[in-house]
């Protein structure tokens, strides 16, 4: 690892450098935005890690220093497209500066495609959250073009009934 000079926001432990803390799986703060992560966090046998490690094919829309651009595998509509951040975090909630620079980027892509979109992201499998690697969805809209939101599909009548 590489020396920092960054404050350690972990109070509770020794270690002076936060990557280590950070990159640790079973540590309180893996991830949680405490601090910018200097270096990629990689989760092996994560498929998005994978495309960022270059280890996976992908179609890739733009690249950042921080995230890339992708054409998923089964887009809903053209230009259909996701960002992903280059170090893991398993959604929005689990960093909020990887999250934040990640739709920044979002921001920046949507800004370039111009037109009515979606951006989309989900926190949990009950949530329509597939992969557990934070990642937006960038969805070109087009009126009567047939796409329904997550929650305008398959809703209970108890549901509605809030």
């Amino acid at each position: 690892m590489t020396e920092t000079t960054t404050p350690h926001s972990c109070w509770h432990c020794a270690d002076s450098d936060p990557v280590v803390c950070l990159a640790n799986p079973a540590h309180p703060h893996y991830n949680k935005g405490l601090i910018p992560l200097p270096e990629r966090v990689i989760k092996p046998g994560c498929p998005f890690c994978d495309i960022v490690a270059g280890q996976a094919p992908a179609t890739v829309v733009q690249e950042w220093d921080d995230a890339i651009a992708i054409v998923p595998l089964n887009p809903v509509v053209e230009g259909h497209t996701l960002v992903i951040p280059k170090t893991h975090v398993e959604d929005f909630a689990a960093s909020a500066y990887v999250a934040a620079r990640t739709v920044g980027k979002a921001s920046i892509l949507a800004h370039k495609m111009d037109g009515p979109m979606n951006l989309i992201t989900s926190k949990g499998r009950e949530a329509t959250q597939s992969v557990f690697h934070l990642h937006v969805h960038l969805v070109p809209r087009a009126e009567n073009d047939g796409l329904a939101l997550p929650w305008y599909s398959g809703r209970s009548n108890k549901a509605a009934k809030h």
